[in-house]
């Protein structure tokens, strides 16, 4: 039994010594994977950092100096210029060249019902501007004339798109007449000549200041019209009797 128990302690004990060796190797070959990681990591970011050096020579070689561009700043300005709204009315002056064969400045013909809908679909403005711009066009004299039932109405392309109904002409035919009659009364009002106003005479009446000596000059002029004038009869007794009672 002594001869096992010495023989398991002298395994055991050589067990241990390889389990340190191994160790010891391990350990070693942990700190030279360690350094090979290291030493190939470094080149490679100096190389990394030389790269962007280097791109960064070479772009401010290769870039040229900026200076002022007045086509860029006249293309710029021209851009915005664009980007810009235009007025209702300068917007169908537009659409009389980009549509020639549906807005006309001479023969008008009834657009189709619904056309503001097809404009908002190619034009890039909103549809408030659309619908103003329309309103220019179709409230025009020429155009209210061209509304008449069964006419032919038109696209943005120019093709036959409905005819104009009974109700439809009806409502331009009123829009008409009172067009005209506002024009008539603009004409008369302009060739009517206008009555100046009176001019209104300043009511201040300066009162008299009666004083002492104002009445002795009443008194004075009236003795001497007294004098002027030959005294009838009545007169002399009236003269008499006043100055006897006043003494």
């Amino acid at each position: 039994m002594e001869s096992r128990l010495e023989q398991t302690q002298v395994e055991l004990q050589a067990q241990r010594r390889e389990n340190a060796q191994l160790k010891e190797q391990l350990a070693a070959q942990a700190v030279t994977l360690q350094q090979t990681l290291d030493d190939t990591s470094v080149p490679s970011q100096q190389a990394s950092t030389d790269g962007v050096h280097e791109g960064a020579e070479q772009v401010t070689l290769v870039q040229p100096a900026v200076g002022p561009n007045p086509e860029a700043d006249d293309a710029e300005a021209l851009a915005t210029h664009e980007a810009q709204p235009p007025s209702p009315h300068a917007l169908l002056k537009e659409w009389y060249q980009r549509y020639p064969n549906t807005f006309f400045k001479g023969h008008t013909k009834p657009l189709k019902v619904g056309i503001h809908q097809d404009l908002a679909a190619r034009e890039p403005w909103s549809g408030k501007l659309i619908r103003r711009a329309l309103a220019n066009y179709v409230n025009l004299p020429r155009y209210l004339k061209s509304v008449r039932e069964g006419g032919e109405r038109i696209d943005l392309d120019g093709q036959l798109a409905g005819k104009v109904d009974k109700e439809a002409a009806l409502h331009a035919a009123e829009k008409r007449k009172a067009k005209q009659k506002r024009v008539e009364t603009t004409e008369r009002v302009q060739h009517t000549p206008q009555k100046k106003p009176l001019e209104k005479k300043s009511a201040h009446l300066s009162t008299p200041t009666i004083t002492t000596q104002t009445i002795q000059a009443k008194g004075e002029e009236a003795d001497k019209v007294r004098q002027e004038k030959p005294l009838s009869m009545e007169d002399k007794l009236k003269d008499l009797q006043q100055r006897f009672k006043a003494r």
